[in-house]
Order: structure tokens, then sequence, then C-alpha cells
């Protein structure tokens, strides 16, 4: 996870390393049009901010694929789909790159060249196809397992997954929904999908360092190490380890004309809860004083 989150902040990094120098050259040190120097689909910096998005999407849907596969418990057949979808993503772009390298520019049509709207388009359906069928994947295992523990757990509580749950579902949403967005507006030929293309580079690592920094503040997690002896002794079915309170208490009698004298019988009483929810008193006579 350590080395899919440096590989994502430096291609990130890179893909807006690219932007700033491109718009540099277009404003700056071009002389013409900058339209004109948008207008260079093969220029190695057009070229490089698509490897900078193809690359991202291929470590991106990697990580999908390696989780899905943990949280079920390390089976190669769950994800067969998924990987054959993932390895059509990564050919799609591997020839976009291809493509868009060595087309002419005379065209002008940027992105939405007749030549490479077929890997782009195909490339956009499979990732999505991706994202969409391993986070479902991995949102029914885990509510597969919340359900269970649920019906065969008595203790009524907020359980652990209901929060990991959330925050798969939150990440996952925002990935998908920008692809979606994406993938409408490349149909249209709109402008507005360069725009959102170099928000999707950010936008996939923010989406899987998510996960990882909410699980680290304890947000995906619940907060079951600060349970106090209340809630202990409220939820004994859960632990083996039964709660013992020691109540230790003399019995005074005042008399209007003799001294204060103590009875010489001590109550001493031990009250446990064995995990059943109820409560046993061993020890000591039963004085209604001894006890509250």
């Amino acid at each position: 996870m350590l080395t899919a989150a440096v590989l994502m902040f430096t291609f990130a990094s890179l893909d807006v390393a690219f932007h700033l120098r491109h718009n540099l050259d277009a404003f700056v040190a071009y002389d013409g049009d900058p339209i004109d120097e948008f207008l260079k689909t093969s220029y190695w910096l057009s070229v490089m901010k698509m490897v900078c998005y193809v690359v991202q999407t291929f470590i991106g849907d990697s990580i999908l694929l390696y989780r899905c596969w943990v949280v079920y418990n390390k089976r190669w057949l769950v994800i067969v789909v998924p990987v054959l979808l993932w390895l059509g993503t990564t050919v799609c772009g591997a020839l976009t790159i291809f493509v868009q390298a060595t087309l002419e520019d005379s065209s002008g049509a940027l992105l939405n060249a007749s030549s490479l709207v077929p890997f782009i388009t195909s490339m956009l359906c499979l990732t999505l196809a991706t994202n969409v069928l391993t986070t479902s994947l991995i949102v029914h295992r885990i509510w597969k397992i919340r359900r269970e523990v649920r019906h065969r757990s008595t203790i009524h509580s907020q359980s652990p997954l209901t929060s990991v749950l959330i925050v798969l579902i939150e990440s996952g949403l925002m990935y998908t929904c920008s692809i979606v967005i994406l993938f409408g507006l490349y149909m249209a030929s709109n402008n507005a999908q360069y725009g959102v293309s170099n928000a999707v580079v950010q936008i996939i690592g923010i989406t899987f360092n998510l996960i990882i920094t909410s699980v680290d503040r304890g947000e995906a997690v619940e907060p079951s190490s600060r349970h106090n002896h209340s809630h202990i002794s409220r939820h004994g079915s859960a632990g083996s380890v039964p709660l013992h309170l020691i109540n230790i208490q003399t019995t005074v009698t005042r008399h209007p004309d003799k001294d204060i004298s103590p009875i010489k019988s001590t109550s001493v009483s031990s009250k446990a809860d064995n995990g059943s929810g109820k409560e046993t008193w061993e020890g000591g006579p039963s004085y209604p004083e001894a006890r509250r």
C-alpha cells in the first residue's frame, strides 16, 4: 500500500507539472495563437499527460483487485473477471498512448480523432466496469459478514464493519461518478472532458488514500479499546472475564440512652456478572442494610 501511495503521488504530481509546462509553452514561450499549441495532440507533453492518466488508472484498479482478493480470503476465482477487465483496460490504454504519439496533428480533433475514439472509449468502459464490479464484490462481502455477525450476536451495537462499508461506498462512488462524467463528456465531444480527465488523475489517488487515512484515524474501526467498565458489564456475554463488585458495609445502631455500638457482624457481599446479564450475590448474612 505504501508503494502504491507513493506511485500515485508521483504520477499525480507529474501530471500537474506537465500541465504547467504546457501552459507556459502555449502562453509564454509560443509566439503564435496558444490554441494552436494545444491542438498538437501528438506533442510530447500531451502524450505524457495521457501516460499519467493510464498509469494512474492502472494502479488504482490494481489496488481495487488486491482488496477484493484479500476480502474474499485470497480466492482467485472471485477476481477472474475483474482481472480480465483490468488487463483489457491496460491494453487499451497502451494502444491509446501509441496511437496518440503517432497521430497526425492536421485534423485538430484532439482526443476525439477517429483513430483514438475506439481505444479511449474501450478504456473508459473497461475501467468503469472494473470499478463497479470490484467495489460491488467488496461491499457485498462485507455486508454479508455484517448480517451474519448481527444475526449471531445479541449485542445491539454498531458493528465495525458498518463504518468500513460506508468508507468503501463513499470512496468507490467518488471514483465511479468521475468516470461516468468523463465518459459522458467524451462521448458528447465536449471540451469539458479535458478538465475532468485532469481531475480524475487526482481523484484516483484521493479515492484510495482516503481509505488508508480513515483507517489510520480510527474512523473505520469501532473504538472497542476505549470501552469503560460499565460497557463491559452491559456486554458481559462478549467477554470471558466477569466483573466483580465487592461491597463491604458495617451496620450501626443508635440508642438514646446508650453509647453508639457497632453490630459485631459484618456483611460482605460480592456481586458478579457472569456474562449472562444476571447478577449473583455471594457471602455475608441477609441484612437488608447490607444490600442496595
